[in-house]
């Protein structure tokens, strides 16, 4: 049972990416801060302006982001904390990996499998069709 009420927040995490992705003018987040809210302009959050090319220490090599970040790790990592499509992306795959962990096997993989991924859909359409649109006065 828990795993179903994950996949529906998953469901419904997912319908706010897209809705501020696709459809933010439109959504009942248009008038919340769109540094944060609006893909078109939140994802500046992520590096320090003015741009600049930057190396920086606290990757030990590994990785060169492209840009000066905006804080350690914010284009990695830590981009769940610079914009709301990343933390709703971040937390749907939250939602995902513990339903899968959560799971208890109720008719077979394929039955559960199929059940989940339609309890997904039916949220996000609900979501995204319905409740993420501003109203229509």
């Amino acid at each position: 049972m828990i795993s179903l009420v994950l996949m529906v927040l998953a469901g419904a995490l997912n319908a706010v990416m897209d809705k501020i992705a696709f459809n933010f003018g439109s959504s009942i987040f248009k008038n919340l801060n769109p540094m944060f809210w609006d893909v078109r302009v939140s994802w500046k959050n992520q590096w320090r302006w003015p741009l600049r090319p930057y190396s920086s220490w606290y990757y030990f090599g590994l990785y060169t982001p492209r840009y000066r970040e905006n804080f350690p790790y914010s284009s990695t990592f830590l981009v769940w904390a610079t914009d709301a499509w990343h933390l709703a992306k971040a937390l749907m795959l939250v939602c995902i990996g513990l339903a899968i962990g959560f799971h208890t096997p109720v008719v077979n993989w394929f039955v559960d499998g199929l059940v989940m991924v339609t309890v997904f859909t039916i949220t996000f359409t609900g979501f995204y069709d319905n409740w993420l649109s501003a109203s229509k006065k």
